[in-house]
């Protein structure tokens, strides 16, 4: 996995001194296609349209059984489960669930398969994505003359 390194301050002290912090680089998005792709380039008996389809009615069951109030366990993927985002009210009689509760967001508490993925990892600098462009512009630019 590729990253860069950034200096950052802390906002609750701004008179700390920078820290360098290490940021992911992610070489693209996949789509369920490519990793469908992916899978299925693995061997698996399975047909490309088998897996968007599982996926597809996976998707759809755990969302309505989330909003059922539900935590899904998806063993080795991990349990997903919903959690509110809310203002709160000043006294719980006031509390109205469609004033104070401004969206239902999904976690995820990571199975075995993802609790150890930094022992699984080759960690390997790269440049920042500024010094991308200036490395990138300055080859073009050669390549004008």
């Amino acid at each position: 996995m590729k990253y860069t390194l950034v200096m950052r301050g802390n906002p609750r002290y701004p008179e700390r001194s920078k820290k360098a912090y290490a940021c992911a680089q992610y070489e693209k998005t996949l789509s369920v296609d490519e990793l469908i792709d992916h899978i299925v380039s693995h061997g698996s008996s399975f047909r490309k349209g088998d897996y968007k389809a599982i996926i597809s009615t996976l998707a759809e069951a755990m969302a309505e059984m989330m909003a059922e109030g539900y935590k899904i366990d998806l063993a080795e993927m991990g349990k997903f489960y919903p959690t509110l985002d809310c203002n709160g009210a000043d006294t719980m009689a006031e509390f109205n669930p469609d004033k104070h509760i401004k969206s239902v967001k999904v976690n995820w508490e990571p199975g075995d398969d993802f609790k150890n993925l930094k022992d699984k990892i080759t960690f390997r600098e790269d440049l920042t994505r500024r010094l991308q462009k200036d490395a990138l512009k300055a080859d073009m630019e050669k390549w004008d003359k």
